[in-house]
């Protein structure tokens, strides 16, 4: 499953130089990560209620081309691996009206409890493990 998040680039992302700060390249990927899981029928919400969260492990991002002030962008968010303790997704941020990538990126989540203890999703939600584990993109 691949989906797809579209906005417009606000004033307020922008930095000096007239384009997007790099540091709203990681918010644009948790907005691709959030509809992913509820398009999944697993928002973000009922996983913390399950007592399942997400933190950040690892990020990578790479930079083609700048976004600037009124660009509409779609953010591709896809699952690409699925582990008892990990979980991986890969992201595209495009450019609508000039169909062109400005950056990819990869985000790593470990599967914890609240107090950041490291829980094995299959084991503490099969259900949920089951459900992911079918949405992932193979190569």
């Amino acid at each position: 499953m691949k989906t797809k998040t579209h906005f417009s680039v606000r004033h307020s992302e922008i930095d000096s130089l007239g384009i997007v700060h790099h540091s709203r390249y990681p918010i644009w990927f948790e907005a691709g990560r959030a509809e992913f899981l509820a398009k999944a029928g697993l928002p973000t919400f009922m996983l913390n209620a399950k007592g399942l969260f997400l933190p950040l492990t690892d990020l990578e991002c790479s930079f083609k081309v700048p976004a600037k002030y009124g660009d509409e962008i779609t953010i591709t968010t896809s699952l690409i691996y699925m582990s008892y303790v990990r979980i991986k997704f890969q992201y595209n941020v495009i450019n609508r009206s000039a169909d062109k990538i400005l950056a990819t990126g990869v985000t790593v989540h470990a599967w914890t409890s609240k107090k950041l203890e490291p829980i094995n999703i299959e084991k503490s939600a099969p259900s949920v493990y089951g459900k992911l584990l079918q949405l992932v993109e193979h190569a």
